[in-house]
């Protein structure tokens, strides 16, 4: 509730976040309610989709310090089995820091700086400034219709979604210097892009908000995860940040969950009798030392890469932007040489008998030039059954690959044929080739003719994943993979040979050669005992 002396938004009570009822219903809940109606609600419902992991990540920091735990797997279970989430503890916690969860206390606001001012004199922004990725000047919008030359004004309800989404995703243009911090050289400062940008995300998601939570929810003695101790505070549990930052390590995961990535300063004022926000002050904040939370953040994994000199360095593993997520599925399963599996797929494997089936949240962040833009953003669920994840049963898992693999190489015996155009016979060297004025061109025709077939066999990859789970299905599904791979590249290499022109038809027969015999041997690799491929 508001009044013109003092603003105020009581996260706990007042309705922010947005979730999707079980019964399909779009509404806006409270910190309290989303506890208690998580058996109910379905899901986030978010605007953008980086806010869905940065808000998760809020709710799970709260589930741990709410808790205190769960400290074992027993206590774990006694938690899935039971049909609602235990309110009263979500309640007492509240009860306990109910001032922190103000948006707009005075003294500590909920994820901002209180008494934040720029070092120069144009760092005060309209509330768009705070708006993920809108675009600057006249750039034209990409993700989003709004822009930061707009005069937005946001809801409280927004302004908390769009604050915790920015402490997790800011890019390096959050450059405003804040007054009194000794790290600002002539206005400015250089923030690191926030860790959810960093790191390659992953999570797994229940038919509810309340499995979503548990199945998150990693208990403290299974992992080597750092989740508990006196000093893994989440950020309302600490004293409120000031202008100056830091570079320091995670003290554990609910640390990590609620890092304060930017001194944010939110400017509340009354428009005809309606609270808003319509001015933001936005700095850099604190550094998570990157070489310190390999132990600390469940939702990424990490590849082992040797440096010169012989010094190693982790390195998180991202899904590459720009891709169906099936298709970095090896790197997402952690099953390349030196590399490690996110700690809450290695969680969700010991628990198979609760949940058979899951569905991944995955997200990758691709930014621009110094890192001041997010050009891309991959947002993906997958589907799977969670015997891909079993170190002790991989047949699931070398199947899935294998199918991935034959996949891909069926794209690229697809290139045969988008060349056909431009091929022409080099005399000097009597090979059938792409001269290098053609290449660009070729290649646009190469990318475009696999991504077609990933693009059609996105739904049947998909569900593959999740028959797997069904030892009995493996049997057959080598062949029945093959099957569909050959038939929808063939069907794709036809409607494209069927429109060369009579001058091309004889390099097309050529392409049509090759395409076959790449695709025989590809399909013969995975499932040698199919049929052979027969032509268009």
């Amino acid at each position: 509730m508001t009044s013109a002396e003092s603003p105020s938004f009581d996260l706990i009570t007042e309705p922010w976040l947005p979730v999707r009822m079980r019964d399909g219903r779009t509404r806006e809940v409270g910190l309290h309610d989303a506890f208690a109606l998580a058996h109910d609600i379905a899901g986030f419902d978010v605007e953008f989709p980086t806010q869905e992991p940065a808000l998760l990540r809020l709710l799970l920091a709260i589930c741990y310090r709410a808790l205190e735990g769960p400290e074992n797997r027993d206590e774990w279970e006694g938690l899935w089995a039971s049909p609602t989430l235990p309110v009263e503890r979500f309640s007492r916690y509240f009860a306990r820091w109910r001032e922190r969860f103000d948006l707009f206390h005075p003294a500590a606001p909920f994820f901002g700086s209180p008494h934040l001012e720029p070092a120069g004199k144009d760092g005060i922004r309209p509330a768009s400034w705070l708006v993920a990725h809108a675009p600057a000047d006249n750039s034209i919008p990409v993700f989003t219709p709004i822009t930061r030359a707009m005069a937005l004004v946001l809801r409280p309800s927004e302004a908390a979604r769009w604050l915790v989404e920015r402490h997790a995703w800011g890019t390096t243009a959050d450059r405003t210097g804040a007054k009194d911090n000794p790290q600002v050289k002539n206005g400015r400062d250089t923030p690191r892009i926030g860790h959810l940008g960093w790191i390659g995300f992953v999570a797994p998601l229940g038919r509810t908000l309340k499995e979503t939570l548990l199945l998150n929810l990693v208990p403290w003695c299974t992992t080597t995860l750092v989740t508990s101790g006196p000093d893994d505070l989440p950020a309302w549990e600490r004293p409120p940040t000031g202008p100056t930052r830091e570079m320091r390590p995670p003290d554990g995961t609910c640390d990590l969950f609620t890092w304060q990535g930017r001194r944010i300063r939110l400017y509340p004022e009354d428009r005809d009798g309606e609270l808003v926000v319509a001015r933001v002050l936005i700095c850099a904040g604190d550094d998570v030392l990157q070489e310190a939370i390999r132990n600390a953040d469940p939702h990424t994994g990490w590849r082992l890469r040797k440096q010169p000199g012989g010094t190693i360095q982790y390195m998180p593993i991202k899904v590459h932007v720009g891709q169906q997520v099936w298709r970095g599925l090896a790197s997402l399963l952690a099953l390349e040489p030196d590399s490690t599996r996110a700690g809450v797929l290695s969680w969700l494997a010991t628990i198979e008998e609760h949940v058979p089936t899951l569905s991944l949240l995955v997200t990758s962040a691709k930014y621009g030039d110094q890192a001041a833009t997010l050009d891309d953003f991959l947002g993906d669920r997958l589907d799977a059954a969670v015997s891909l994840l079993r170190r002790d049963d991989p047949e699931a898992a070398a199947l899935a690959l294998g199918a991935a693999s034959l996949a891909v190489e069926a794209g690229r015996a697809l290139w045969n044929v988008a060349n056909a155009p431009f091929l022409t016979y080099d005399q000097q060297h009597g090979r059938y080739e792409v001269p290098d004025g053609a290449q660009g061109q070729a290649r646009a025709g190469r990318d475009a003719i696999a991504e077609e077939l990933y693009s059609e066999l996105d739904a049947p990859f998909r569900k593959l994943l999740v028959d797997l789970g069904t030892p009995q299905y493996r049997l057959e599904a080598r062949v029945g993979w093959a099957e569909v791979v050959t038939r929808t590249a063939l069907r794709i290499a036809r409607r494209s040979l069927e429109r060369l022109s009579a001058s091309e038809a004889f390099f097309g027969a050529m392409a049509e050669g090759w395409f076959l015999g790449n695709l025989s041997r590809a399909r013969a690799d995975f499932a040698p005992f199919s049929t052979n491929v027969e032509g268009t």
